[in-house]
């Protein structure tokens, strides 16, 4: 093997590994900013889900509240609707 075939088996071996990086560095991107963008779904999610636990739990003491009062309409006793505080 002569001192060309090396520098030429050099230079392609280096321009091959360059070019490899480059496509694993933009593959690697675009898995990582998938990876990111579905984490940061899933914080949202869980997120406005609690929120919606919670509001949903302080509507059930509010109506537990209501349904406990026997409401009266210038003290005369007034029933609530069928199905008002059935849950």
């Amino acid at each position: 093997m002569g001192l060309d075939t090396v520098k030429h088996l050099a230079t392609w071996g280096i321009v091959t590994f360059v070019v490899i990086g480059l496509l694993l560095a933009i593959i690697i991107k675009k898995v990582v900013g998938k990876v990111i963008s579905l984490v940061l779904a899933a914080i949202v999610v869980f997120v406005v889900w609690q929120q919606r636990g919670s509001v949903e739990n302080r509507a059930n003491e509010v109506r537990d509240k209501l349904c406990a009062a026997e409401p009266a309409f210038f003290g005369v006793d007034v029933a609530l609707p069928d199905g008002w505080c059935v849950r």
